[in-house]
């Protein structure tokens, strides 16, 4: 777990990083049109690029928003690939017990999945 915050504060970092550069990457824009154009012409152009920008994020978000997920499938492929192993192992006592925990462990895995994603009846607006 310790491992997986250092990871996530250093993409959290590198994200603060991309945008301080993208800040100063516009006001680099900024002075060489504010040279070409005046001021108040540069910030114009400032200010229009990125509503335009705005504009694209917005209307790429409806159109992904607009079209259905597709189905999932039911039963993994891992599952089908898993099940000559499953019939081998239960063939003994042993085996049935790690048959048993393999399938808490799918199952849980199949119910932590389910509660992270949600569903798919709360997408849909009524």
């Amino acid at each position: 777990m310790r491992r997986n915050l250092v990871v996530l504060g250093l993409y959290g970092f590198g994200v603060l990083l991309l945008i301080c550069a993208g800040g100063y990457a516009l006001h680099a824009l900024h002075v060489l049109l504010e040279l070409r154009y005046g001021a108040i012409a540069a910030s114009l152009w400032i200010a229009g690029g990125l509503l335009g920008g705005a504009l694209i994020a917005f209307l790429t978000a409806l159109f992904v928003k607009s079209h259905r997920r597709p189905p999932r499938p039911a039963v993994s492929t891992a599952a089908f690939a898993a099940a000559p192993l499953a019939a081998k192992l239960l063939g003994s006592r042993r085996g049935l017990r790690i048959a048993l925990a393999g399938g808490v462990v799918v199952l849980g895995a199949i119910l932590g999945r389910q509660i992270v994603a949600g569903g798919d009846d709360g997408d849909e607006e009524a």
